[in-house]
């Protein structure tokens, strides 16, 4: 509560006060602030300033989770592919078929900073020219497997991709170990 006290402050006077200083410093800011938490529950149960509240929230964007925005998802992991390829110097064509399609139909609870560090392990893993099922991440297959059980009534079951061992069900710490 401290610190919404002082953040508060400063939106109001947009004076600063530097570490040790007592002299406050006049600044010309814009302050951008997310979250993915419901404010408005958080001021009700007393965790949140409600004038905090009406103080940040001068204009509003709800931005929907990545497995809302279907299209995004695509256009993300093209640009995502092209950022490490070149980080990376690596020199890979894209996605395998069967791989953008997992990729494609992951629900991505960690929305956009998940799905980048999917593709960044992908690129490191991948040693050929196409990133396959064996590159991603065992946790994916291990959540697919999960939602494809809730939607088993929903229709046929679909097939689960064959994973080439040892890549699925390690950690990242487990393979980096193995591939050094």
């Amino acid at each position: 509560k401290t610190l919404q006290v002082k953040l508060l402050s400063f939106l109001d006077d947009q004076v600063i006060y530097p570490l040790g200083s007592t002299k406050g410093v006049q600044v010309n800011v814009r302050v951008i602030a997310a979250t993915n938490r419901d404010l408005q529950a958080m001021v009700q149960d007393g965790e949140f300033r409600e004038d905090l509240l009406f103080r940040l929230n001068v204009v509003r964007l709800h931005l929907p989770p990545l497995r809302e925005r279907e299209g995004d998802v695509r256009l993300l992991l093209d640009h995502f592919l092209q950022l490490f390829k070149s980080k990376f110097h690596k020199n890979l064509s894209g996605f395998s078929g069967q791989c953008l399609q997992i990729l494609l139909e992951y629900p991505y609870p960690g929305n956009v900073r998940e799905l980048k560090n999917i593709v960044e392990f992908a690129v490191n893993v991948c040693q050929g020219r196409d990133i396959e099922l064996d590159h991603l991440p065992g946790y994916l297959f291990e959540t697919l497997d999960q939602s494809q059980a809730e939607r088993a009534d929903e229709g046929p079951p679909v097939q689960e991709p064959e994973i080439k061992e040892p890549l699925r069900g390690q950690s990242w710490p487990e393979l980096e170990r193995d591939m050094i």
